[in-house]
């Protein structure tokens, strides 16, 4: 089993701490800009190709196997990783934790801790999933407060992936890291990225689109509010 339950690190995400934050908490704790010790490579990567992917449905929240192209679009991914990785996450969803397993297991890249978090697992798109792709206008316009009926919000996906970040920021200053990895979803990457990259406009965000095992590949040096969040974290 690839994920170390009893790892130092762990300990440091369990509750209460591994939780979604409130934005009065958020934007407490940014007020300033929040300055890692050192600059981390991150690599974050969207998970292999799903069997509801290869229908051209939606998946959301849906926890679906991996494609038999999947597993062999994730036996190829480590040829894009760096060989030695400080720490790696996954979300809970297994198509994310199955392509970096497969990578792992296909490549010999070697990972000092591999921990789940919650807050990385894809956007629930309610009443969508499973449905065929169809254009929205409202991520086309960039409204981070849609959800779908019973689904959850854009808005909402940015509170659990600063609050991971929060986490994570406050992890590298007590522990030495420079390399992570993610495995996760487009919808909380986009929002990773938006943040990281510091977008102004939401519909640029929202328009981001990831390919099945593409890796994007940052240098993360501080966690700051980006001008596409601003209007939701002054109100």
């Amino acid at each position: 089993m690839l994920l170390q339950e009893g790892a130092e690190g762990l300990r440091l995400f369990e509750e209460p701490i591994k939780r979604v934050q409130e934005w009065e908490e958020i934007r407490e704790q940014l007020q300033e800009p929040l300055v890692l010790p050192v600059p981390i490579k991150l690599h974050l990567i969207r998970h292999a190709e799903s069997r509801i992917n290869a229908d051209k449905r939606v998946t959301g929240s849906q926890d679906v196997e991996l494609s038999s192209f999947g597993e062999e679009q994730a036996k190829h991914l480590g040829t894009k990783l760096d060989s030695y990785y400080d720490l790696a996450f996954t979300s809970t969803l297994q198509r994310s934790r199955r392509t970096l397993e497969i990578a792992i297991e296909s490549s010999g890249i070697s990972i000092g801790c591999i921990l789940q978090d919650y807050r990385l697992n894809e956007r629930s798109l309610g009443i969508l999933e499973g449905q065929k792709y169809r254009w929205i206008p409202e991520y086309a316009y960039g409204d981070l407060n849609y959800a779908p009926e019973r689904g959850e919000s854009y808005k909402r996906v940015a509170q659990r992936v600063l609050s991971f970040l929060l986490n994570l920021a406050h992890f590298t200053s007590e522990k030495p890291l420079s390399r992570i990895l993610i495995s996760g979803h487009m919808g909380p990457m986009r929002i990773m990225v938006g943040l990281l990259m510091q977008e102004k406009d939401p519909a640029t965000v929202l328009s981001l689109k990831f390919s099945n095992t593409e890796v994007i590949k940052l240098t993360w040096e501080r966690l700051q509010i980006p001008g596409f969040l601003a209007s939701i974290l002054n109100n």
